[in-house]
């Protein structure tokens, strides 16, 4: 770096000061901010120190503001003094060393000690300590300490809460501990190559930062607590580092870091700059998931620890982005955070520019919160602002208004007087499945996925629907659980009517359950229930060694082919019918899971169902791609003669009639099959006038306007083998990296249906509802995988808020049926009772633990985070409002139980009004002993004084409680 910039540690709100570091002009410039206009700083130089011995490091004394010392390219330490008040001293004091060689790092204690790092020369120390708080410093030059014999230092940092402590970076090798305390210092190190720009949070010294050499943008954390002492093992699982970034900037082209610095103002929060101008400020944070399954997969590693990035701000993009092009005046060659006399607020950077103009850089602060309670009620001052609106009717017709005005006013159906009515209308222009037919209908140039977005975002950003409608779409997942959305296909579908793609999902599921029922997907020892197009396609035999009937058969890619081939004869499926293949029968089973029937009976019946849900192109296209022109011809004569469709589509009739299997259409009919394509908006109709107009299927099957069965489909039949394996590869990684719900078709509920629901719940994480109860039949009887345990326990813990309890235990049966393996041996753990008694604070059970109850030590280790790999954990700070009694408040949060109404006491406590309470609770009225919720107002009672008070009032004995528990009964 041929310069920096440094925020003073003695700054103040009147006079905020940083120091302009220029190396290459051996300068000191110390300067005051007048103003800041946006990013830009106006500042006045009010001191200057030049021609300086040539240096290569730098530090600001701690305890005198106008002191700073620099580390020479000869080793010495020099102290020069930066006074604005007496610009005429020039106090210079230098440190002599006895063998010249180049100073690495320089740093200032609390205490005033100052200590230098050099490089390496034999039989002479590299660490310098020096006092300065002795008198007879001018005079006596000897270190303090010296120490590092014979081994270089690349970089030194002083604990401010432990000034008599230093960290330094040892020999590419070591990042050592050193406590000057003692005589012989005693000394603690980590082992590891990132020893260069050590950088300590201020805001809890037990985590620091280290980076790796030039050419190796490596940043590591450690946690000091678990330093390990010199001399012991090298055990590298267990050294201290709790997160590894490698790299932590883009690395695409040479990178090496330049600075790497902890804010001062948030905790776990640092920035790194690059010397290729990229600067990004990063966000730590801490979880304390348990992770019960120790699943080696490659998806748990990421809960193996507890620490985790939570946001990453890119103030700044390498230069040679593409992306994001910036001008060299405006790279950031310098950084320093400013904390404290900081003028501004929040989280800011002081930037040094090549011209030396300093810009201020803001960190995103977070967005603001709001106050939501558990009915998506929105409070400001206790004073509720904003409720849902009211229930209408199912959830399904409740969202399809709120995407009826969303849509309809993002892509212009109507006014908003006839948005309820605009579908109708929208029919004759666009043609989806049929539970589609009740919802705002898109342009054919709109991709299936982005109207699925567009459909589950509202129209969202381009669409801003009322607070209160937006709130009562939060509901779905609860009032979906309460309409019995569970694993029941058919029932499911009619609750899901407003979102298609889910119900064509559940529809994909009911397809395997009927192919798999009575064993119909066993063959040759294979089990290929619940797999996908891909992975029949691919003969995917190694990833499904569970399958396998007999466990000590031996596996062979034939013995996956010859299953499919067992499967497709036994159900049955007519003779392939396409292009010429090596895997007929696997394409036939394909086919099938696409829906497809392979008999001309089967394609009738479906078009003829497709046109009685208004679906006509669709029918009439898919009839002629499914090789059926004489029912495409029928089915558009008669829709022609009904009326349904324009008589301009006479034309049609003709060029389907005219087209050959092989040299397609005339080029005559290949010019009007142009302008008709371009005219219409169907796209089905798009899609054959497309196939007349290239005569390939490849511009068919790339057209995602497409259902993604469809599509599929088409390529099964049609496209050569080579071909059809790259299709599905790269139509999978697609679905998959988009987190398309259609994409279940090629995964089947496998392990990659696991990744493409992954990223489709961090799009929409209420969509986790939907993942779980799709993944049920599989897993885990044949995918065992980290996230799916999590998924589920999540899933159940949002039942228990919502106190759908009958569901939740309905949902539990239902999955523990169908988890059973053909040996009749259930796969999944037996749970908690259903009926406990839990608090209503954690939702955690009221009873208390075995643990628990032989000592707080249990109890604290118990609530201690773990993990699965020898990671260490922070420990976590106990809870200070443990109730003295343990029966009587909560033993896993310490929250009190909920108070009698009519006595006040604890609910759970004997009656103090009986001589000898607690010795009389054995003769007592067994109703005294029960605790009595009311489920409208949630207040509770002792059993025998709910029964006294409601004998003679009808309303609740809390006061201003209007709640009439008595009518209750």
């Amino acid at each position: 770096m041929e310069a920096a910039i440094r925020w003073s540690p003695h700054s103040t709100p009147s006079n905020p000061r940083f120091l302009i570091i220029d190396v290459a002009g051996n300068r000191l410039r110390l300067c005051q901010i007048n103003n800041i206009s946006k990013t830009k700083v106006d500042y006045k130089q009010i001191c200057i120190r030049d021609k300086l011995p040539n240096y290569t490091a730098f530090d600001w004394s701690k305890k005198d503001a106008g002191v700073v010392g620099i580390g020479s390219a000869s080793g010495e330490a020099v102290l020069v003094t930066l006074d604005p008040d007496r610009p005429e001293t020039d106090f210079i004091h230098a440190f002599p060393i006895r063998h010249q060689r180049k100073c690495n790092s320089i740093a200032f204690s609390n205490k005033n000690l100052l200590a230098t790092g050099l490089d390496r020369v034999r039989n002479d120390v590299c660490l310098n300590i020096y006092d300065l708080n002795d008198s007879r410093i001018t005079s006596k030059d000897e270190p303090h300490k010296k120490l590092a014999s014979s081994e270089a230092i690349s970089s030194i940092k002083f604990f401010s809460g432990q000034p008599d402590t230093l960290i330094a970076g040892v020999s590419r090798q070591y990042v050592r501990i050193y406590d000057l305390r003692d005589s012989t210092p005693s000394v603690a190190q980590f082992q590891t190559r990132q020893v260069h720009n050590i950088a300590i949070d201020p805001m809890d010294e037990n985590y620091f930062l280290s980076a790796g050499t030039t050419g190796d943008p490596t940043v590591t954390v450690w946690d000091q607590r678990f330093v390990k002492q010199r001399g012991s093992s090298g055990d590298a699982a267990n050294n201290g580092a709790i997160l590894e970034f490698k790299p932590i900037v883009d690395n695409s082209q040479a990178a090496s870091i330049w600075s790497l610095r902890y804010s001062g103002t948030k905790r776990g929060t640092f920035g790194v700059l690059a010397n290729t101008g990229e600067f990004k400020v990063i966000e730590l944070a801490q979880h304390t998931h348990r992770l019960e399954q120790a699943s080696k997969t490659p998806t748990s590693t990421a809960w193996s620890s507890p620490f985790y990035t939570k946001t990453v701000h890119h103030l700044r993009y390498p230069s040679h982005d593409k992306d994001h092009r910036q001008r060299e005046k405006e790279r950031v060659v310098a950084y320093d955070f400013m904390t404290t006399g900081n003028v501004l607020g929040g989280q800011c950077a002081l930037a040094l520019l090549p011209n030396r103009e300093v810009e201020v850089l803001k960190v995103p602060p977070p967005a603001p919160k709001i106050n939501v309670n558990a009915f998506e009620e929105i409070y400001k001052d206790r004073q509720c602002i904003a409720r849902p609106s009211p229930r209408r009717g199912t959830i399904s017709e409740d969202l399809i208004e709120l995407q009826n005005m969303a849509l309809g006013a993002k892509y212009g159906h109507g006014s908003d007087q006839d948005l309820g009515n605009s579908l109708t209308g929208s029919m004759s222009r666009f043609s989806l499945s049929n539970s589609q037919r009740s919802l705002p209908l898109l342009s054919a140039t709109h991709p299936s996925r982005e109207m699925h977005e567009d459909l589950m975002n509202l129209g969202y950003p381009d669409v801003k629907i009322p607070l209160n409608d937006y709130l009562a779409s939060l509901h779905a997942a609860k009032r979906r659980t309460q309409e019995g959305y569970s694993l029941d296909c058919q029932t499911n579908k009619k609750i899901l009517s407003n979102d298609p793609w889910l119900v064509d999902a559940w529809t994909l599921v009911e397809r395997m359950d009927r192919h798999a029922a009575d064993d119909g997907m066993v063959g040759n020892g294979l089990d290929l229930k619940y797999l996908g197009v891909g992975a029949i396609w691919g003969n995917e035999l190694t990833m499904y060694d569970d399958r396998l009937i007999d466990p000590d058969a031996k596996t062979s890619q034939e013995m996956f082919s010859d299953a499919v081939k067992e499967i497709v004869e036994v159900m049955e499926l007519p003779a392939f019918d396409g292009v010429k293949t090596d895997f007929p029968e696997n394409r036939q089973l394909c086919l099938s899971l696409c829906g497809w029937s392979l008999d001309k009976a089967g394609v009738q019946k479906s078009c003829e169902e497709l046109i009685d849900e208004g679906e006509i192109y669709k029918a009439i296209v898919l009839a002629v791609f499914q090789g059926h022109k004489d029912i495409a011809l029928s089915l558009l004569r008669q829709t022609l003669q009904q009326k349904k469709l324009p008589q301009d589509d006479i034309g049609l009739a003709a060029i389907i009639a005219c087209a050959s299997p092989t040299s397609g259409v005339s080029a005559d009919q290949r010019e009007a099959c142009a302008w008709m394509a371009d005219m219409t908006t169907d796209p089905y109709l798009k899609s054959l006038l497309t196939y007349f107009i290239t005569g390939s299927y490849d511009t068919v099957v790339a057209m995602p306007q497409l259902s993604l069965a469809d599509r599929v489909a088409i390529a099964l039949k049609y496209l050569p083998d080579t071909p059809l394996t790259a299709f599905l590869s790269t139509t999978t990684s697609s679905a998959i990296s988009c987190g398309s719900i259609s994409g279940l078709l090629l995964t089947g509920l496998t392990t990659r249906a696991l990744d493409l629901l992954t990223v489709h719940i961090s799009a929409h994480p209420s969509s986790l509802q939907d993942a779980v109860l799709l993944l049920s039949r599989a897993c885990p009887l044949y995918t065992q995988d980290a996230r799916w345990p999590l998924w589920k326990e999540t899933y159940l813990w949002h039942m228990q808020s919502w106190r759908t309890f009958l569901e939740r235990t309905r949902f539990t049966k239902q999955h523990n049926r169908a988890s059973v393996t053909r040996q009749g041996r259930s796969t999944t753990k037996p749970r908690h009772p259903s009926l406990t008694l839990r608090c209503l604070h954690c939702q955690q059970n009221l009873a208390l633990r075995r643990d628990m109850a032989h000592g707080t030590s249990a109890s604290l280790h118990r609530l201690l985070p773990t993990t699965t790999t020898t990671t260490n954990t922070l420990p976590t700070r106990p809870r200070a409002n443990h109730a003295p009694s343990p029966s009587l408040a909560c033993p896993n949060c310490a929250t009190p139980m909920p108070r009698c109404a009519v006595c006040l006491l604890w609910l759970g406590s004997p009656d103090p009004a009986k001589p000898g309470a607690a010795q009389a609770l054995d003769a007592e009225d067994l109703e005294a002993r029960f605790m009595v919720f009311c489920m409208g107002c949630g207040h509770g009672f002792h059993g025998h004084h709910a029964r006294d008070w409601f004998s003679r009032h009808a309303m609740c004995a809390v006061p201003d409680c209007a709640c009439m528990c008595g009518l209750l009964k």
